[in-house]
């Protein structure tokens, strides 16, 4: 007899709730929270999820909270989340991608999704690459480790074209929709 897994997924009430009591934590507190965490699978994150910033590195310099502000959180498309459209593991790569509050595009920024080794512990976690991303003179990289029943955690890291080594931008946070929201 085969084990069925049933994710959770929440509301878009429930889920703006989630991300409203992460918004208040400072960004160090999110450190071990994400330790903590678990690689998703696919059957836990799949579909839409809503989504929210939540700490950037102390010292950001404003030029990196104007890049982010102006590509996902400008009048003319507010980030909402991620879609995971295809299955991924260790050795397979899926697909995806970022979802957006806009009318004429309301998804960009396609998304490549595997399970692979954290940049922050080495421990698993799901990778997402931005391989399309518009400016790809920068390095984009998420990972994502469940920290509750249908609710993850990202790092954001980015490398600069003279950079060798990508490094932690911020945390956001994903909570898995209800099918028919």
């Amino acid at each position: 007899m085969t084990a069925v897994m049933v994710a959770k997924r929440h509301s878009i009430a429930d889920a703006q709730k989630i991300i409203a009591r992460f918004k208040e934590y400072a960004f160090d507190d999110f450190h071990k929270v994400f330790s903590e965490g678990k690689a998703p699978s696919f059957a836990e994150i799949e579909g839409d999820t809503l989504g929210g910033f939540l700490a950037l590195r102390p010292g950001s310099g404003w030029w990196r909270k104007a890049a982010l502000a102006s590509t996902f959180d400008n009048p003319l498309a507010r980030w909402t989340g991620k879609r995971f459209i295809t299955p991924f593991a260790e050795d397979k790569t899926g697909t995806g991608v970022n979802l957006f509050r806009n009318r004429i595009f309301p998804q960009r920024f396609g998304i490549d999704t595997s399970i692979g080794e954290s940049l922050f512990d080495r421990k698993p976690c799901l990778v997402v690459n931005y391989t399309h991303f518009p400016s790809s003179l920068f390095g984009l990289r998420d990972e994502l480790r469940r920290i509750d029943d249908g609710v993850f955690l990202g790092q954001g890291h980015q490398r600069l074209p003279w950079g060798k080594q990508y490094s932690l931008q911020g945390y956001f946070v994903l909570c898995a929709l209800n099918r028919g929201r």
